[in-house]
């Protein structure tokens, strides 16, 4: 396997892969562990067969350095392109925004410890520019500082698995008892876990257009953050029961659900986790990372394509870094409550960009190749009957996004 290859698989898994890996158990726990891993599952799917819609639209359209932006304005128009701009700006700004303010305060803790005490604004500064730089160096330079990252990333998650699976017993793995009504809260979670799509065109610029190297890519570099959260499930749902006195229920009760370093204290107290919470923090710290790098790129990528940027000039190279870290800095530092009503529709911006917009670019060069000899080009099987059952799950997932964001969908607690 090529190294361009392993790389973008790495990139994929390290999109995938972020700081919400830990906060799936209290998502999901009403569900259960056998229910979930089926249901991620069939969303690790859906997730694939769409990103391979992208890869058909790129490789029957055939242009270097493309982007979402081009790829909608030769499929859907005018009109597909604004739809496409608004959707995926809120989706990457508001994404980019968190990353960037867990990022900073996992800057200024680590400052803290050797004595330094900077202001809120200087770390995020500093968070954005370092990363950014890299960003900037281009795909290659992400590629190796996402490798070593994600290498301190895997050896924490290994480590944290082996502390808590001692204490993982068989009766709460295989707890069926009331778990539909928390299937519809868990489907938006489970799916956007994966949500890789949006570095698809990045990965086929980056693979020189090497449609076989970039499927190879999208299925192995999706499948590990799979086999991941599956396993990571088994552990921390396996070790404590979802209802009684001391459960999920119970600790969903009287906490919210991305109190996840709560959780931990909670499973502390049931078994020997006496280094948990350190390995955690080094987990979570580099998973933040990762994803900044790999999401930003993106975006840059998105913007350097709207802009028409050539990012090997200095010129280019520096407005499509202004463009991508200004607005995220701003949200964070001087409108933090616009920044969290973005990430409450971030949720349906993501089911616009990952279902609707693949499938709609796909039936439009599917119609265009119909006038052409497309013979050779790449192709998802399925026809319409598989193109159907994408709309309805994005409309369902549109409309649970929005009912999970109104407060609308059973929870457990």
């Amino acid at each position: 396997m090529e190294s361009k290859t392993i790389g973008a698989i790495l990139i994929i898994t390290g999109t995938c892969v972020g700081a919400g890996i830990l906060a799936l158990p209290l998502s999901t726990a009403g569900l259960g562990f056998i229910p979930t891993v089926i249901s991620l599952g069939i969303t690790w799917i859906i997730s694939v067969v769409t990103a391979l819609l992208l890869v058909e639209v790129l490789a029957k359209l055939k242009i270097k350095n493309i982007n979402f932006d081009t790829m909608c304005s030769k499929t859907l128009g005018r009109v597909g392109q604004v739809v496409c701009m608004v959707a995926y700006l809120i989706l990457m700004y508001a994404v980019s925004s968190a990353y960037l303010s867990g990022g900073t305060s996992m800057l200024s803790a680590l400052l803290k410890q050797g004595g330094v005490t900077l202001p809120y604004w200087v770390s995020s500064l500093v968070f954005a520019i370092v990363l950014g730089a890299i960003v900037c160096f281009g795909h290659r330079s992400v590629d190796l500082a996402n490798r070593t990252l994600l290498s301190i990333k895997g050896i924490s998650f290994i480590v944290l698995v082996a502390i808590l699976m001692p204490d993982v017993t068989h009766a709460n793995l295989f707890d069926f008892k009331h778990t539909l009504p928390y299937f519809w809260y868990a489907v938006p979670v489970l799916f956007f876990a994966f949500g890789f799509q949006v570095i698809v065109p990045s990965m086929y610029n980056y693979l020189e257009q090497d449609i076989k190297q970039l499927k190879i890519a999208i299925v192995v570099g999706s499948l590990i953050p799979f086999l991941l959260y599956s396993l990571w499930l088994c552990v921390t749902l396996g070790i404590l029961p979802r209802f009684g006195h001391t459960s999920y229920s119970s600790f969903l009760h009287t906490h919210s659900s991305g109190d996840v370093g709560a959780l931990f204290t909670m499973l502390g107290s049931q078994g020997s986790l006496r280094w948990s919470h350190k390995v955690m923090d080094v987990f979570t710290n580099v998973a933040v990372t990762t994803s900044f790098l790999t999401v930003t790129m993106a975006l840059k990528d998105y913007l350097s394509d709207i802009f028409k940027l050539d990012s090997q000039t200095k010129c280019g190279n520096g407005k499509g870094a202004l463009l991508t870290y200004l607005p995220p800095l701003a949200l964070v530092l001087f409108a933090p409550t616009l920044f969290q009503v973005a990430l409450d529709y971030a949720a349906a911006s993501l089911a616009v960009v990952l279902v609707f917009l693949p499938v709609a670019m796909a039936v439009s060069i599917r119609r265009q190749n119909k006038l052409a000899d497309a013979s050779g080009a790449f192709k998802v099987s399925g026809g319409v009957p598989l193109l159907t059952i994408l709309v309805i799950f994005g409309i369902v997932l549109l409309s649970l996004s929005f009912m999970a964001s109104w407060n609308m969908l059973p929870v457990l607690h």
